[in-house]
C-alpha cells in the first residue's frame, strides 16, 4: 500500500495559485458557468452557530485546478446557481471531514450537495490514520505545512480580519490536490471504488432531519433518572427542541440541561414549585412557567418505562462476545492495512452480537475485509459456549 501512495506522491500536482473573491451575483453565475463543465471542485465551508440553532453560512471556498473562488454568501443575493452547482451530479464535490459542511449546506439549501468524495473517510484505505485532520493530511501527503490560526474567527464579521481570507483559501487549495493523489493512490490500490456506498450513505437527507422527540438522547445523564422522570424530561426535550428550531436559538438559550433534568427529577405542579428549580432563569419561568408544567405532566402521564431498554452496559456474555468480534475486527484490518476505527466501531459489533445483520460492516468493502471474519468469530463463539 505504501508503494501505491509513494508513486502517487512522486507526481504531486502544482496547486492552484489565483484566489478570487465572489461577492455580486453576476460573478457567481459567471464563476458556476465555468465549474459546470469541471469534473470535481474542492469545496469547504465556514458557518457560524454559537448564537443560532441552525448552522448560518457565511463562506464558501472553491477550488479547481486552476484557482480558488471565495464566495462570500452574505455579499449575495442570489444562490440559486450556487445551489445547483452543489447539487448537481456530473460535478464531483470534494470534501475534507464533510459532515458539518453538508449540514450547513442542506440547511442552507434545503437539498444535499450530489456526488461527494470525503478525504478524511477515503484517507484510511490507504492506511492513514481514522479521522485524520484536514492539516495533518496535507503535511503528510504533500509535506506542507498549514498555519495555524482563524480556528476561531466569526465569519459572519465583515470585512474579515487579515489573513482570514488567505486561511480560507488553503483550505481548499491544497485539497484539491490532496484529492488528485489520494485518487490516484486508492486506483492504484483497487481501492477507489470501494467508498461509493460510504459516499452516498453520507448524503442521505434523513441524517440531518431533526426528530424532536427523540431529543431526550442529546442529555447525557437521561438514564440516571428513574423511569417516570425520563418520561418527562422526554417531553421537556421535545418541547425545548422544538422552541429552539421555532426562534432559531441554541438549545441552551432556551433552557440548560441541569434545570431540565432537576425538572424532570422533581416533577413540580405549581409555579412555586417550579421556581424552586435549581438554575431556572426568572426569565424562563415568566415565559415559558406554564409550558414547562404542561410537560411534565404529559410525561407524568406516560407509562412509567425506561425510555431504551438497551441503553445500559452489556452482561458478561455480551462483553466476551464484543470482545471477541472485535479481535477478529483488529486482525482482518490490520491484514488489509485498515485502521481498525475505519472499518467498524464497537456499535457495529454489538449490533452483530445483538443478532442485526443489516449493519454497515455486511456491506459492500467492509464485508469483505472484516464483516464476515467478524460473523464467523461470533458465531463460532457462540456454537462453543452453546456445546459447553
Amino acid at each position: 500500500m505504501n508503494e501505491k501512495l509513494d508513486e502517487a506522491k512522486r507526481m504531486i500536482p502544482k496547486a492552484p495559485g489565483g484566489v478570487v473573491t465572489i461577492d455580486d451575483d453576476l460573478a457567481l453565475a459567471d464563476l458556476v458557468a465555468e465549474l459546470a463543465s469541471r469534473e470535481w471542485i474542492a469545496v469547504d465551508t465556514e458557518f457560524l452557530r454559537e448564537r443560532t440553532y441552525y448552522p448560518k453560512l457565511c463562506l464558501v471556498q472553491i477550488a479547481d485546478t486552476d484557482r480558488v473562488a471565495l464566495i462570500d454568501v452574505l455579499a449575495l443575493s442570489d444562490l440559486r446557481p450556487l445551489a445547483d452547482l452543489l447539487t448537481a451530479s456530473d460535478v464531483r464535490k470534494v470534501f475534507h471531514s464533510a459532515e458539518q459542511d453538508l449540514e450547513v449546506l442542506y440547511h442552507t439549501f434545503g437539498a444535499m450537495p450530489a456526488s461527494i468524495f470525503d478525504t478524511q473517510v477515503a484517507a484510511p484505505l490507504l492506511g492513514f490514520d481514522d479521522q485524520m485532520g484536514y492539516a495533518r493530511l496535507v503535511d503528510a501527503l504533500l509535506d506542507k505545512k498549514l498555519p495555524k490560526g482563524h480556528t476561531r474567527t466569526d465569519w459572519s464579521k465583515r470585512p474579515l480580519p487579515e489573513g482570514a481570507l488567505d486561511y480560507a483559501a488553503d483550505d481548499v487549495r491544497y485539497l484539491s490536490v490532496a484529492y488528485q493523489v489520494l485518487c490516484q493512490a486508492l486506483a492504484a490500490a483497487g481501492r477507489l471504488d470501494w467508498l461509493a456506498d460510504d459516499f452516498e450513505r453520507m448524503v442521505e437527507p434523513d441524517r440531518f432531519d431533526v426528530d424532536p422527540s427523540a431529543a431526550w438522547r442529546r442529555i447525557k445523564a437521561w438514564n440516571r433518572l428513574a423511569p417516570s422522570a425520563q418520561q418527562v424530561l422526554a417531553e421537556l426535550a421535545d418541547w425545548r427542541e422544538r422552541q429552539a428550531m421555532a426562534s432559531d436559538r441554541p438549545r441552551r438559550w432556551i433552557l440548560a440541561d441541569a434545570p431540565l433534568i432537576a425538572i424532570a427529577e422533581n416533577q413540580p405542579e405549581t409555579d412555586l414549585e417550579l421556581a424552586d428549580t435549581p438554575d431556572l432563569p426568572s426569565r424562563t419561568l415568566e415565559r415559558y412557567g406554564d409550558e414547562l408544567l404542561a410537560c411534565v405532566e404529559r410525561g407524568r402521564a406516560r407509562p412509567s418505562e425506561v425510555l431504551d431498554p438497551n441503553a445500559g452496559p452489556p452482561d458478561e456474555i455480551t462483553r466476551r462476545r464484543i470482545k471477541t468480534g472485535m479481535r477478529a475486527l483488529t486482525r482482518a484490518a490490520e491484514a488489509a492495512d485498515i485502521p481498525p476505527a475505519a472499518v467498524a466501531s464497537r456499535a457495529d459489533i454489538a449490533a452483530i452480537v445483538a443478532g442485526r445483520r443489516d449493519g454497515r460492516l455486511l456491506r459492500g468493502w467492509r464485508a469483505e475485509v472484516a464483516g464476515h471474519a467478524v460473523v464467523d468469530a461470533i458465531e463460532t463463539a457462540q456454537a462453543d459456549a452453546a456445546q459447553s
